[in-house]
């Protein structure tokens, strides 16, 4: 693991290299100006005690203050502005790796974990370049008055020398335990927000059930984790921070006290005295040093966070193009898709004509909307191929794939600001005529006619039932003229006679229609049915042939018992 989060941080600070280089360049800058002050403040009390009447050293003060004010005014600004580049970086990033992968990889994480992965994670990880930075200045620094204590004074030096590597051996097991607690803080904080992403959601659920106060004690029950790393975090900085509060007085009075005595023999000068103690603050800096890499564990913590999420491997692209003739024949083999251990779907053989009308049907969890995905490209198989027109997915251009297969979902996101964006919503654009027609095809043209500013309608002001939902979802996959069209149970919020109309507009299209459903009147009017049990295709055939069979009809209920009754 470390190799690679180690691979991932530098990856931040190289594609951030030119304002990283000029908020180094400025830190040094900024450093390299306050160490000058300890020395000129040296030359101006020892001018003023030996009655000087040359001004020069106090000119030289005042432009090194002013320098000094200067660049660490910059050095702010570019921190904050570096730290945000990096983070917005990691976000788009973050975001674009999420988009591209395929169910297996996205079935690891809740929605919740990865909102706290993709704000606070990426933020976090982001603070490495100012912390680069700042441990790489405040080293140099630290050195730097080191050095400059030896030259003034050899026994201060030395003093110091001998008593800064014990910050070293507190500092090493620090890193290691603020790298773990920072990642499990952040993994606690994953489940508080998942929980209340999952409560937002289910609001409605929740105040018809009357269960707020349950809701709200089964959210806040990570809370007591998150409190505890927490504490553990600080406790383990607590325990740093007083051994070092012991050692860094220790060190840096007997330094003063060494300095002292010298200027009592005359080997330094007051002023020297002065410079030795504006020298021995940055000397201190490797104590600060430390507290850096806290920073730096609380980063790397964040940092593994993302890169379980980036290890994470993304469907594959090929470059190979569809047939223009080719009409949407699908040909599955030896299909198989696991999901936590268990297979949802196992040797799934299937050969689609083009064109056709085919009805996807079975009990819940058979495995019908895991096929769906793994036809069109959404999921890539455990083990097996799915073609279009003779061409294996797997090797198939992602674009290509996108323009050949156009889906419907249950429960459609609309996405963009207006209705209009939303039915249009695609990596190409749709012309307003299409849209129209979608609209129309959809019957979703009457009701989206009665909304305020009607196409132009803000997505945000939308109050949609179920089955207006569904229709806009519909109105969104006709915008495509798409040879395959997947409708993931895109129906089943739709009254029957909604349903006929739309039916009437499917028969129209002249791709191939692959529909997942529970409704009979939707498998009666399919050219084939695939029934689905257990992950394996238990039977394919017309939906009259498939009637005779007891389990069929069963898995329909009430709908079969009734149109045996009609028919008989």
């Amino acid at each position: 693991m470390a190799q690679p989060v180690s691979r991932l941080l530098f990856q931040v600070l190289r594609r951030n290299l030119p304002t990283s280089a000029v908020y180094l360049l400025v830190s040094i800058m900024d450093a390299l100006t306050g160490m000058l002050i300890p020395a000129t403040l040296a030359v101006v009390v020892d001018a003023a005690l030996g009655q000087m009447s040359s001004a020069a050293p106090l000119v030289l003060m005042g432009v090194m203050l002013a320098l000094a004010t200067v660049t660490e005014a910059m050095r702010e600004l570019l921190g904050v502005r570096t730290s945000t580049k990096a983070t917005a970086g990691l976000r788009h990033r973050l975001a674009y790796h999420l988009v591209r992968l395929d169910g297996r990889g996205r079935t690891r994480f809740t929605t919740g974990d990865l909102l706290t992965r993709l704000l606070e994670g990426a933020a976090e990880t982001a603070r490495l370049v100012p912390v680069a930075v700042s441990a790489l200045v405040t080293m140099l620094t630290s050195m730097g008055g080191i050095i400059a204590l030896f030259l003034i004074d050899p026994a201060v030096g030395l003093v110091f020398v001998v008593g800064a590597p014990m910050v070293w051996l507190l500092a090493k097991n620090f890193l290691r335990r603020s790298t773990e607690l920072t990642m499990d803080y952040q993994r606690a904080q994953g489940k508080l927000a998942s929980r209340l992403v999952n409560a937002l959601s289910g609001i409605r659920t929740i105040r018809a059930a009357g269960t707020t106060n349950q809701e709200i004690s089964r959210v806040l029950v990570p809370l007591s984790e998150l409190h505890a790393h927490g504490l553990r975090f600080w406790l383990a900085q607590r325990d740093m921070g007083w051994q070092l509060s012991l050692m860094a007085p220790v060190i840096q009075v007997s330094a003063l006290a060494m300095a002292g005595y010298d200027v009592s023999v005359g080997s330094v000068s007051p002023g020297g005295l002065l410079a030795v103690s504006g020298y021995l603050g940055f000397a201190m800096g490797v104590f600060r040093q430390a507290a850096m890499l806290a920073q730096f564990g609380r980063v790397r913590g964040a940092a593994q966070r993302l890169h379980e999420v980036l290890q994470e491997p993304v469907t594959s692209a090929g470059a190979a193009r569809f047939p223009q003739d080719g009409g949407g024949a699908i040909t599955v083999r030896g299909v198989r898709v696991v999901e936590e251990g268990r297979p949802v779907l196992d040797s799934i053989d299937l050969d689609i004509p083009a064109g056709s009308v085919v009805a996807l049907v079975g009990d819940s969890g058979a495995g019908k909307s895991a096929l769906a995905s793994v036809v069109g490209g959404l999921r890539a198989p455990d083990q097996g191929r799915v073609l279009i027109d003779g061409v294996d997915l797997a090797d198939a251009d992602s674009t290509e794939v996108r323009r050949i297969v156009a889906y419907a979902f249950d429960r459609p996101a609309l996405l963009g600001d207006t209705v209009r964006d939303a039915v249009g919503y695609g990596d190409l654009p749709v012309t307003p005529t299409a849209i129209k027609s979608a609209l129309r095809d959809s019957d979703s043209g009457a009701f989206v006619a009665r909304l305020p500013e009607r196409e132009l309608t803000p997505v945000r002001e939308l109050r949609l039932s179920g089955g207006e939902l569904q229709r806009l979802g519909l109105a969104r996959a006709f915008c495509r003229d798409a040879k395959v069209l997947i409708l993931d149970d895109a129906l089943s919020s739709l009254d029957t006679a909604t349903e006929v109309r739309i039916t009437q507009a499917l028969d129209r299209h002249r791709g191939t229609r692959l529909i997942i459903t529970h409704r009979m009147s939707t498998a009666a009017r399919a050219d084939h049915v695939v029934w689905l049990r257990n992950g394996q295709v238990a039977v394919t055939g017309t939906h009259r042939k498939l009637l005779a069979l007891p389990g069929y009809r069963a898995m329909f209920g009430q709908q079969a018992d009734d149109t045996l009754a009609v028919t008989m």
